[in-house]
């Protein structure tokens, strides 16, 4: 049997075998892992120049098993994508998701109008908001805040990475609480993508969403909790005008619409829908008059 036929026959047996244990992207991941595991790149694989050694073999069976028992893929890898650039991802930081992708874009979008912004990223795991904003807009200066020692361990590595030390300041914060007096009413935009899954719903979820960190994910009651304190905190350190942006849960756009709207401190409040329709993105911006 030629090299190419038999690596072919060994990815689509991972294939097969991640499609049983209903993983989504059976194929693309199966070929993430080899490409990974297996020390060989995609080319070499599919044309057969290069075969599998005994060794690579195994590793690749051996994050297979790990991968079918719930092991997220992008911690087998260490690595995820977001927003078309490579992030290190440890067991102490969200996965980033493609719905936090709409959160940069509305972010982007506001800061049109902004001439070298000053942006405040609350709950910056790894980062990747507050990379992908300063790299986005290069004339930009950004705070990421984050109560997780650990968690900043893994943003100042991405931080590194895109060579972005003088542009991006790290904080371990809980919230808001580390900002100085000199910060209230200074910044045009915060971002945050806070806990938001309802403590009730933690029985319900998988394995995989359970192996990332639950200061990550545990939103409270209902999920609001935590948003609930943003949107307390933020017009106290937002500029006259400034936006508010957050990912939030399905079904929490209503109850965060009435809200909003009786506490009079935002002009209105708009949702952006993700790609499966929920209303994943809430924008608020910050009356003008002084608070």
């Amino acid at each position: 049997m030629g090299k190419s036929r038999s690596n072919v026959l060994f990815l689509k047996s991972l294939e097969k075998r991640l499609a049983r244990r209903h993983v989504p992207q059976a194929l693309a991941e199966a070929e993430g892992l080899l490409v990974h595991f297996g020390d060989v790149d995609r080319l070499s694989f599919f044309t057969g120049d290069r075969a599998l050694t005994k060794r690579a073999r195994k590793k690749v069976e051996g994050a297979l098993r790990a991968r079918s028992k719930g092991v997220p893929f992008a911690h087998l890898l260490g690595e995820t994508e977001f927003y078309g650039r490579h992030f290190q991802v440890t067991k102490d930081v969200l996965i980033p998701r493609p719905e936090t992708e709409l959160l940069v874009e509305e972010a982007l979008k506001v800061l049109e109008s902004v001439a070298s912004p000053k942006v405040l990223d609350v709950g910056t795991g790894s980062g990747c908001i507050a990379v992908s904003l300063a790299m986005e807009r290069p004339d930009c200066k950004v705070t990421a805040l984050d109560s997780s020692a650990k968690a900043l361990r893994a943003t100042r590595h991405n931080i590194r990475s895109y060579h972005l030390g003088r542009r991006i300041r790290l904080l371990k914060s809980d919230l808001f609480g580390r900002l100085s007096g000199k910060e209230r009413h200074f910044w045009d935009v915060i971002v945050s993508n806070p806990p938001y899954v309802p403590a009730e719903d933690f029985p319900t979820l998988s394995k995989e969403v359970l192996s990332e960190p639950r200061l990550a994910l545990d939103g409270g009651p209902k999920g609001l909790s935590v948003i609930r304190r943003i949107l307390s905190e933020a017009p106290l350190f937002l500029k006259p005008g400034g936006w508010l942006l957050m990912e939030i849960g399905k079904g929490q756009s209503n109850v965060l619409r009435e809200e909003i709207e009786e506490r009079e401190v935002f002009l209105g409040v708009r949702f952006v829908k993700d790609y499966a329709g929920i209303e994943r993105v809430l924008a608020v911006r910050r009356q003008e008059k002084s608070l």
